[in-house]
């Protein structure tokens, strides 16, 4: 999953367009949509034939995420929104979702640093509620593999997508390890930083199709 976390249009389709054949999913966050607007999912989806999932982070009320959603999932094919708000106000994502057949996935604990100040201490409660809940999937941190295995043995049948390859540090054969096929290791900055994209992304989808 690329994490195409650029901030204008034209830098976007065009790593967007070169990098294709080598990735199974687009995942863009704020910084895209805000330099752009919504339709850019619309355009990437045309130019690529990939899914694109909005990582959004929602993390609001029930009525407020609801609108979120209904917006976003009008162009997107999922959404990404913070656990630590509660069932109620991941429900509400999720009820939009089901009604338009499109994914949502429940932040547990991210890769940064910061992450083992807080959220590390309810991200196993988080999972626990995303499996109940019947999400579709979860985010866990390839930074950390321990707590990535963790994770997955609460969440069982939901994929993973897993953040922190590349450039935060994350070892890809020890997460490679982690994660089965039906989960994703997303790459960000080591690719749409790299002087040439499409071999990057080539180089990964190698190294993953091999291991």
């Amino acid at each position: 999953m690329l994490a195409l976390d650029v901030l204008d249009e034209k830098n976007a389709l065009k790593i967007a367009e070169e990098t294709c054949e080598y990735i199974d999913s687009i995942k863009i966050g704020y910084p895209l949509v805000l330099g752009t607007d919504l339709k850019i999912i619309e355009k990437i989806k045309n130019l690529t034939g990939k899914e694109v999932i909005c990582d959004f982070k929602v993390a609001d009320i029930p009525s407020t995420n609801e609108k979120i959603a209904e917006l976003t999932l009008n162009y997107a094919d999922g959404i990404i929104c913070q656990g630590f708000v509660g069932k109620d106000s991941v429900s509400a994502i999720l009820n939009i979702a089901r009604k338009k057949n499109k994914k949502v996935i429940v932040v547990t604990e991210m890769s940064h640093p910061g992450a083992t100040e807080y959220l590390k201490n309810v991200a196993n409660d988080m999972a626990d509620m995303a499996k109940n809940l019947k999400v579709d999937g979860i985010v866990a941190p390839s930074t950390r593999v321990e707590r990535l295995k963790e994770l997955k043995k609460i969440v069982g049948d939901l994929f993973i997508i897993s953040p922190g390859v590349g450039a935060q540090g994350g070892d890809l054969k020890e997460v490679l390890n982690v994660l089965d096929e039906n989960d994703y290791v997303i790459i960000g900055r080591a690719i749409y930083e790299s002087e040439n994209p499409k071999e990057s992304a080539k180089n990964y989808k190698m190294q993953i199709s091999t291991f």
